[in-house]
């Protein structure tokens, strides 16, 4: 594959989906702005009682949704931004490939990514619920041990300097040769490239994207420290040198947690 056809300009099946991207991601950042400038969390419900305290009464199937909605706006507002480039990418292949209804590539490429993204929200959900069962989230739906936090933190610090965070890191940066040397001519492939695309996104940030399920979800700090650093390690020159930097801090700040 040339220069040319990798600056190639993009046709109106990639300007739609583009722009419903942008638009999906401004949605979800509305709505979770939306939800932290609330005056008590929500649900309302969700907030437990002191630790010596009777256990909260389990959530019901609305709670529960409500939860899930809000957990599935975070990854998808968090993680959206490292999918542009791989859409712009399965939008060059189907086209340079003359495939059949390759219109549609970048949309099932983009399901693709939200299927699973969603399925991740859906486990962590479960997490949430159990944590809250237990008795174990304060009134701004975070756990109430400094101690979790700072393991998740010394976790997903150590993580960072990895080889697999690396190579995933890379992949999220320029996902054009994967997607290229992957690519089958069926219909469907690009439903199952967006699949496996969310999935080493996930790989190399799904560490950190727990770091709301022990700081609090409505935390804007942390949301947007999450988010900051996801965007700095895709578009920074030097992404490996980044990831490692904030690995150290997030090992030192999780330290300092865990022996205050």
């Amino acid at each position: 594959m040339n220069a040319s056809v990798l600056e190639e300009r993009a046709g109106p099946p990639l300007a739609m989906a583009l722009a419903w991207l942008v638009l999906l991601t401004c949605i979800c950042w509305a709505w979770l702005a939306f939800q932290g400038a609330q005056p008590e969390p929500v649900p309302a419900k969700l907030s437990g009682p002191v630790l010596h305290g009777p256990l909260p009464a389990p959530l019901r199937s609305g709670q529960l949704m409500l939860v899930f909605a809000m957990w599935t706006a975070l990854y998808v507002a968090l993680m959206l931004p490292a999918a542009v480039g791989a859409v712009a990418a399965v939008d060059r292949i189907a086209r340079r490939r003359s495939l059949l209804g390759s219109g549609l590539a970048p949309w099932l490429f983009a399901l693709g990514c939200l299927l699973a993204w969603t399925g991740f929200a859906a486990i962590v959900t479960l997490l949430y619920s159990t944590l809250h069962d237990a008795g174990m989230l304060d009134a701004t739906l975070a756990v109430r041990h400094p101690a979790a936090t700072g393991l998740v933190l010394v976790a997903a610090g150590a993580w960072q300097w990895t080889s697999s965070k690396h190579a995933c890191l890379q992949y999220c940066r320029a996902p054009f040769p994967a997607l290229l040397a992957g690519w089958g001519r069926g219909r469907l492939d690009a439903l199952w490239q967006g699949a496996e695309h969310a999935r080493t996104v996930l790989g190399c940030y799904w560490l950190i994207v727990l770091l709301p399920l022990a700081g609090g979800p409505g935390n804007p700090a942390i949301v947007a420290a999450v988010g900051f650093l996801l965007l700095a390690e895709l578009r920074l020159r030097d992404s490996t040198l980044a990831a490692c930097l904030a690995g150290l801090g997030m090992v030192a700040w999780g330290t300092r947690l865990l022996f205050p």
